[in-house]
């Protein structure tokens, strides 16, 4: 009787080596979707993002003229935070994609700009999308 020894062919790669790459790849696609998640890639956002071009005006009956840009899809102005008060806005402002002046009309502000024309204010701007826009103005009569 003759007995064959079979010998095995060493093809391909060892399992231990196989799980290594594969958790290696996990941990990498875990790393990217945290990063999108968290808004640490911030060059491939689809929200775009507002900003206050130059020195904004502000009368002193309430209303701020702004020019804004914004790089993304259509948002509204919910309110104004203006000395630590958020104060809301009369009508609808709808920030368009691109660049604008805006006319946003501020309810319950008028009494806190007298006596202060002339002088430069910081307003944040809240938005419908979560961005809030920090903004500089210079107090003006109408």
């Amino acid at each position: 009787m003759i007995v064959q020894k079979t010998k095995k062919s060493k093809k391909g790669i060892s399992g231990a080596i196989t799980a290594l790459i594969l958790v290696i790849a996990s941990v990498i696609i875990a790393l990217i979707v945290v990063a999108f998640a968290f808004g640490i890639i911030g060059g491939v956002s689809s929200s775009g993002q507002v900003k206050a071009i130059g020195t904004a005006t502000l009368h002193t009956n309430g209303v701020l003229y702004v020019n804004l840009e914004n790089t993304g899809a259509s948002t509204q102005v919910t309110g104004v935070l203006f000395n630590g008060v958020t104060e809301g806005v009369t009508g609808n402002t709808t920030i368009l994609a691109g660049t604008g002046t805006y006319s946003i009309s501020i309810s319950n502000i008028a009494n806190s700009l007298k006596g202060m024309v002339g002088s430069t204010v910081t307003l944040t701007l809240e938005l419908s999308n979560g961005q809030s826009v920090t903004v500089s103005a210079v107090v003006e009569s109408p």
